[in-house]
């Protein structure tokens, strides 16, 4: 490939990006026409066709942003804030995109980390006189976040200690009605028991005394007496007298 024909191609290169860079600056114009007329969702598809065709260039990305934000959407705002913040070369480009990036924060009832955007923004440009204000609004929101949120968990600890006192109530009256009914039963079974010994008496056999009982072995013996005559008798048999033969 001979000389002329680098610098054929090189021209083109370079007339294709010019056409491109073109196209861009356009959309981002366009973008910027939307946005002055409230179009924020036609400015914002304006916006990405620009950050398409221009990459490296981030006014789209901190215009889209805006736009974003406008449309109610702070998180996806938030990253467009951010990445322009941080690959941007300019201390008055990473002043506005953190400035904005606090509002961003701001919009997410996140003040903790809006307040560190403000101060980056500070740190860029000290003069800024809205970025300082937001910053003491950004502190004044989280105080009152703070004191709510002390004041939530007063109000948790007070429910959870009525709440453990009415079971501790709970409790005794339990353990007390648990007594009494032990009380109950401990006063009833006296009579139970002397029920129960009234049974085993019944079913016991009365002593009797010692009269008695020589009477019951004298009539015992007579009645023994009697019995053994009466088999004696039975087994008596009569004696034989032998006869004399007479030879």
């Amino acid at each position: 490939m001979n000389p002329r024909t680098h610098i054929l191609l090189l021209a083109m290169s370079v007339a294709g990006a010019q056409a491109q860079d073109r196209k861009a600056d356009a959309a981002l114009s366009e973008g910027n026409a939307l946005y002055r007329q409230g179009d924020h969702a036609g400015a914002a598809a304006a916006y990405q066709r620009a950050g398409t065709l221009a990459p490296a260039d981030l006014r789209p990305t901190f215009n889209l942003g805006d736009a974003l934000y406008r449309q109610g959407d702070p998180a996806a705002a938030q990253q467009q804030f951010e990445r322009s913040a941080q690959e941007s070369r300019d201390p008055a480009d990473q002043a506005r995109a953190y400035h904005n990036l606090g509002n961003s924060h701001l919009a997410q009832q996140r003040p903790q980390q809006a307040i560190e955007a403000y101060r980056q923004a500070l740190r860029r440009d000290p003069s800024d006189e809205d970025t300082r204000y937001n910053l003491a609004y950004a502190q004044r929101m989280l105080k009152q976040q703070q004191q709510q949120q002390n004041k939530d968990q007063q109000k948790q600890e007070d429910q959870e200690n009525k709440d453990q006192e009415q079971q501790q109530g709970q409790d005794k009256k339990d353990q007390e009605q648990q007594q009494d009914q032990q009380q109950d039963q401990q006063q009833q079974k006296p009579g139970e028991d002397g029920r129960q010994e009234q049974q085993q008496q019944a079913q016991q056999p009365q002593r009797m005394s010692r009269e008695e009982a020589e009477r019951l072995l004298d009539a015992l013996d007579r009645q023994e007496r009697d019995v053994q005559d009466k088999v004696r008798q039975k087994l008596r048999v009569p004696v034989r007298v032998p006869i004399e033969k007479d030879w």
